[in-house]
Parts: structure tokens; sequence; C-alpha cells
């Protein structure tokens, strides 16, 4: 991605001038020339730049490009879609190589059709939460036979054993002050190894924002682990009506909600999550640098590591 303030690249595509490398190889996978593309919405961030491709006969595409460093999210989007896991984000193309990822259009999102649930205290939102969340935890039974693929892609290593140290470097680096977390952490991560439940892909931001409302796909995977799946739930169930939906997620893995092995191992999971969560900020923060807008979430997260 043309990222501002950064060198261009000396290695890799390049096009004629005036021509996107990117748009010119949406193009032609769609097998239309590049001036044939109108370019709609469009929104660019430091971590990413995601464009509208409206195609002749009002067909829509999307483009996303992800800057060096960040490149794992259309490896592991490609591999799911390829590997046919269900309710994996359909994907029209990929180039991991230069974090480059084109998708159809999947319509708007479950905040777009039901709102954010403010105004209504969830009750739009929670029965397709729950379905979310039941198709979400297939999605991830399934892909935990694709986890040495996912890690050789590049997607970022949260299984438990690695969460000790990436915790205590992360708070030596941005909160000193949590250091009393650590052993607790440490904690967490040895009752969720011995959980009996496999490391399989973990969305790390999943929201009615980031998901299709018609089919209730998540998309948006770029700050995406291999990690304790349940890791999810940390940004997944924040609000009340969200509740039920957990307990829906629970149980696809077998497990039940109210048996005080399950809410140790949930606790532990949503705890260690806020460290996932600070770790997926502080590798756009290597890649591309954090706006002073969002202060510091890395240290951000980690305070929330005490919250459950």
């Amino acid at each position: 991605m043309e990222t501002r303030n950064r060198e261009p690249r000396e290695a890799g595509r390049h096009s004629a001038a005036g021509i996107d490398p990117a748009v010119e190889w949406a193009a032609a996978v769609l097998g239309l020339r590049p001036e044939a593309l109108g370019i709609g919405w469009e929104r660019e961030r430091e971590w990413s730049r995601v464009r509208r491709l409206d195609r002749p006969g009002g067909r829509r595409a999307w483009l996303k490009q992800v800057p060096d460093g960040l490149h794992a999210e259309a490896a592991l989007t490609s591999i799911l879609a390829r590997a046919g896991v269900p309710g994996a984000l359909p994907v029209l193309a990929a180039e991991p190589s230069e974090g480059w990822l084109l998708l159809p259009d999947g319509g708007p999102t479950l905040s777009e059709a039901l709102g954010d649930g403010e105004a209504d205290g969830g009750a739009a939102l929670a029965g397709p939460w729950e379905e979310t969340l039941r198709g979400y935890a297939r999605l991830q039974r399934a892909a935990e036979a694709h986890v040495d693929e996912l890690l050789a892609a590049g997607v970022p290593d949260l299984r438990p054993e690695a969460l000790p140290e990436l915790a205590e470097r992360l708070v030596f680096e941005d909160a000193p002050e949590l250091a009393h977390l650590l052993p607790l952490w440490e904690a967490d991560a040895a009752c969720l190894a011995a959980s009996g439940i496999r490391p399989s892909v973990q969305h790390e931001d999943l929201h009615p924002g980031n998901v299709f409302a018609s089919s209730l796909t998540a998309f948006d995977w770029g700050d995406a682990s291999v990690s304790h799946p349940w890791q999810s739930l940390t940004v997944a169930v924040q609000e009340p009506w969200e509740l039920t939906a957990q307990k829906v997620y629970l149980r696809e893995w077998g497990r039940d909600p109210g048996d005080p092995r399950t809410a140790a191992e949930l606790a532990a999971a949503r705890r260690l999550g806020c460290v996932g969560r600070a770790a997926s900020w502080a590798r756009v923060r290597d890649a591309v640098g954090v706006p002073l807008r969002f202060g510091n979430p890395v240290a951000g997260w980690l305070a929330r590591g005490e919250d459950w």
C-alpha cells in the first residue's frame, strides 16, 4: 500500500506512469482494462487502504492493500477460502507478497443494516449476533486443521504457550506499571493450554461492523492470529445483549456455559484476549506507526487485562 511518509519500495511490481499497480492487478483479475474500473468509496488509514471498484454493469469488487509487515491477512483469507472452510470470506484473488486482496461485494454490514445496538439495547442485533457466533465457532473448528499452514504463511502465533513471553515484552516496552499482571496472565495461559481446546484462527476484532448482514460472514481479518479461539470473545462480547450469543458460541465447543471450569477458561481467554489486542496494535506500530489520536493502544489494552 502507498502509505503516507513511507519511501517507495525498490522491489515489487511496476506499472506505467499514472496507473496504480494494485488496481492494474485487480483489473487483470476481473478481465478488464484499468480505465474501465470506477473507483468508488475509498478509505485510507495508516494500516490499510480499501477501495470499491465499480465494474461495468453495476457489479462491485473491493480492493484492500496493506503495507509491509501486515501482509498475513491476504494469505489467511485465501488459505481459508481455498480450503473451503465453512463461513470463510470469499476471495476473488490474493497477492500475499504485495499485501493485495480482491473481494466480491458482501453488501452492508450488520451495523449498517441494524444499527449499533445503542438505540434499542441490542434488540435488533441479538438474534443475528447469536447466529454469527455460532457460524464463527464452526469456522474456527474447521480451521484447526490448517493451523500449520496459517503459521507458515506468517499469521501471528499467539498460542497459549507463546503468550507469557509476549505479555512480558509488551509490558516491559509499554506499561511497566502493569507487571503485577504477568503472573495472572501466565496462569491464564496454562489454563488455556490445558483446556483441551485446540488453537485455531482468531479474528481479534469481531464486532457487527466487521460482519456482512446478508451472509453473517466476518471480514477484515487484518488483526487475526492463531491462538486459543475463545480469545475472540474479548471483543465479540462486551454488551449485555451479547451474552446469549456467548452461550451459543460456547455450546458449539461442547461446553456448558454454567460449568465452573468453562467459566474459568472463559475468564482466562478474555483476559488474554486483551494481550492479543495489544499485540495487534504493536504489530501496526512496528509496521507503520500509530497515529497520535489513538494514544497508546498497546498499554490501553494491556490495562484492560484485569477487567475479567
